[in-house]
């Protein structure tokens, strides 16, 4: 017999918001936006905010504006650091795609970029984390830094993690086009190490969702209490506490 999954939780009171650049975009057509998606995921991050629980921040990936700026760099000798303005320029546009979908919905952002507050490996999360003491909703995304003798790709898994464990919120939730982490045909409901992912078979241990469990286990380990990766169409369903998509617990 199949073991119940556990029922319903509270709302997210607080909770960090991972927009993925596979759904947001047509990761197959560059510099395409999927809108009726980002407008969907705009209308539930607004109705989140309207009493439900706080976006502390949100972040986005780069669907097919990074990648299709860095396949072009590629393309004409590699991802120097003369590249890296175009990558930068590439995400700018689509977070002003996003800025304005989530205007719409009345959700106000402050923008962060982040060749301005990454380095060598590291990022300094002191501007966002002003903006969200101040009562702002702090917004970034994935990007192209500029290093010594080259450039760094910022993932934005990578920095939700981040931010759910020093803003401290009680919620990270990754959205995503699948409904979850998939094994034959179906949602996994819960993981709880990098091994147990592996141990699935699903077919992306080194791709995007490889890198999104890793970052939501570190997340977990490092006191995140609700991390979940779930479809983007039941966003809001999971930031109410409804036991949709894959819960990541490390152990």
């Amino acid at each position: 017999m199949e073991k119940a999954g556990p029922g319903p939780r509270s709302p997210c009171s607080s909770a960090v918001v991972k927009l993925g650049g596979g759904l947001i975009t047509f990761k197959s057509r560059p510099y395409t936006i999927d809108r009726a998606m980002l407008e969907s995921a705009a209308s539930q991050i607004a109705a989140y905010s309207r009493g439900v629980g706080r976006l502390a921040a949100l972040v986005h990936g780069g669907g097919s504006y990074g990648h299709a700026a860095v396949a072009e760099a590629e393309a004409r000798g590699g991802l120097t650091l003369e590249a890296a303005p175009r990558v930068q320029q590439a995400m700018l546009r689509l977070a002003m795609e996003v800025v304005a979908s989530l205007a719409r919905h009345g959700v106000e952002v402050s923008v962060h970029p982040p060749h301005t507050f990454c380095y060598g490996g590291g990022c300094i999360l002191e501007p966002l984390r002003r903006d969200y003491i101040l009562g702002l909703t702090p917004m970034t995304f994935g990007d192209a830094v500029p290093v010594e003798g080259g450039v760094e790709i910022v993932s934005g898994d990578d920095l939700a993690a981040q931010l759910a464990v020093e803003l401290g919120v009680e919620c990270l939730i990754y959205a995503t086009r699948v409904p979850g982490v998939m094994s034959g045909g179906r949602v996994v409901p819960s993981i709880r190490s990098v091994g147990e992912f592996e141990d699935l078979g699903s077919g992306d241990a080194t791709g995007g969702m490889a890198r999104k469990v890793r970052a939501a286990l570190e997340a977990s380990r490092r006191g995140v209490s609700r991390v979940v990766i779930v479809g983007g169409d039941r966003l809001l369903d999971a930031l109410k506490g409804v036991n949709v998509g894959t819960r990541v617990e490390a152990r």
